[in-house]
């Protein structure tokens, strides 16, 4: 009898631990097949081609026959200093995820400009914070081409607003998709396939109008709408080509930009497409192996993971 008990207790232990596995690898079964699309690169969670010295042709500019990038620096309105990246790739999979744990499947975190080095990011900027806890497990996050979750909250359920969502497809085209509740995404927008999503937002720019209206966006994450704060946006201008947008702040009196400020920004850069990502101490811009952005600001927070870029050149 105790001989039985011990065996359905371990088979219950083993069917324990194959569901709560499986819970986190709930897209590896599913991630689409993306080889007919002829990328540069695999869409995967492998890191990019070793970043080369000499592409680097200036302090901040950067060209290969694949990639080119310009960081220019502005202030706005007197108030504060801002950075915009100006990217442009060959095809969707140069623009990549990585996240310290390795995958998504739980959180870790790492010093953002190691994190960097280690993945040979050309140019990098923090992503979403996704396993935040103020989030309470509700996200849907797709990245590389893999599902880890597909829990967006329904409506009404802690009294909140919902998160807006920026799903990248295919073609390397963004998608905000305005508080999504429960069952909404399904894999794709607009009949493509998705490469990757972030949960934070707001949207900032869509369909090329600025947002001007943040009412209760600060209610489900703490985004301090109408205060003046240190952001990051990742932004589209047009096919393959982005920008990394953010501006330093909070560490004195009028400085930082309000989100409506800070969707204006994004707007005036050229931005179609811009979605706010986390911000304040994790505001990372990094480019040719160094923090770009508000270099008096010593308290980078470790990030869980980034947006990154990278040469498709592969001898």
């Amino acid at each position: 009898m105790k001989k039985t008990g011990r065996l359905l207790a371990i088979s219950l232990a083993i069917m324990i631990m194959a569901l709560w596995t499986g819970a986190f690898a709930e897209g590896t079964s599913n991630r689409p097949d993306f080889s007919d699309k002829g990328y540069l690169l695999p869409i995967d969670f492998s890191v990019g081609p070793e970043v080369k010295e000499e592409h680097f042709t200036s302090e901040y500019t950067y060209e290969d026959s694949t990639l080119r990038i310009g960081i220019s620096k502005g202030r706005y309105d007197d108030r504060c200093d801002y950075w915009v990246a100006d990217i442009v790739v060959r095809d969707a999979s140069q623009l990549r995820t990585a996240a310290a744990g390795g995958d998504f499947s739980r959180p870790a975190q790492k010093n953002g400009i190691r994190f960097a080095q280690v993945v040979n990011a050309v140019l990098a900027i923090n992503g979403d914070f996704f396993g935040s806890a103020e989030k309470r497990g509700l996200s849907y996050t797709v990245r590389q081409g893999e599902l880890f979750k597909d829990s967006l909250d329904v409506a009404g359920r802690w009294d909140t607003r919902l998160m807006d969502v920026l799903l990248i497809d295919e073609d390397g085209d963004f998608h905000v998709l305005h508080q999504p509740q429960a069952g909404d995404i399904d894999g794709t927008i607009d009949g493509k396939r998705i490469l990757n999503s972030f949960c934070f937002g707001p949207g900032l720019v869509v369909d090329g109008e600025v947002v001007e209206d943040f009412q209760g966006s600060d209610i489900w994450i703490d985004m301090a709408s109408e205060g003046g704060r240190q952001r990051m946006a990742i932004c589209q201008a047009g096919p393959l080509h982005y920008l990394a947008i953010c501006c330093e702040g909070n560490y004195a009196p009028n400085t930082g930009l309000t989100l409506a400020d800070f969707a204006k920004l994004t707007y005036e850069c050229g931005a179609k497409t811009a979605y706010n990502l986390d911000g304040g101490d994790s505001t990372m811009l990094y480019f040719h192996g160094d923090k770009v952005n508000f270099k008096n600001n010593k308290s980078l927070r470790n990030l869980q993971d980034l947006i990154y870029f990278v040469s498709g050149e592969i001898e």
